[in-house]
């Protein structure tokens, strides 16, 4: 290829990308919360959309995750967009990820939302899988959401997700 040639490749890329996102899904608050966990999702080799997955986020976005049982100083892990993709991209696609919504709570007021999102999780490897809550922090500007953050803990024996967090049919009988 030529030098033009390339050129024009890596301008017009972008556009390309961008004419792929899923517009719709950004104007509700499930739309959006439920597009981050499908974007993550895939079978084992499946290349994820990132540029996709990042136009769901502020730029100045953090993605924080809870691990109860790590060691002391390690329980959590805050990363931004580009530190997510990069260290925890690749084990989606090597082992394959699926995550689907189990419950969602929403507090929201004037342009700000607050929302619990219960989750299960699993790889396609058969070597993990878990339920948990991702907690979002979301603004409405530019007549869309964007999620300005997101935190992640996975339910262990000593804290179970609570029935309130759960739609009904993942409501636990007690």
């Amino acid at each position: 290829m030529t030098k033009l040639n390339l050129l024009i490749v890596a301008l017009c890329t972008p556009l390309l990308l961008s004419g792929q996102i899923d517009t719709m899904a950004l104007k509700s608050i499930e739309g959006i919360t439920n597009k981050m966990i499908e974007l993550i999702s895939g079978d084992i080799d499946e290349p994820r959309n990132w540029n996709e997955y990042r136009n769901l986020f502020l730029p100045t976005a953090i993605k924080i995750s809870i691990n109860r049982n790590a060691r002391p100083n390690r329980q959590i892990k805050a990363r931004n967009l580009e530190e997510f993709v990069r260290e925890v991209g690749p084990a989606y696609k090597k082992s394959g990820f699926e995550e689907v919504s189990i419950g969602l709570t929403v507090n929201e007021f004037n342009g700000i939302a607050n929302v619990f999102q219960s989750y299960y999780c699993k790889n396609l490897t058969g070597t993990y899988e878990k339920r948990g809550v991702n907690s979002y922090q979301l603004v409405y500007a530019d007549n869309r959401w964007w999620i300005a953050s997101t935190t992640f803990s996975n339910e262990t024996d000593e804290n179970q997700l609570p029935n309130k967090y759960l739609d009904k049919a993942h409501q636990s009988k007690n």
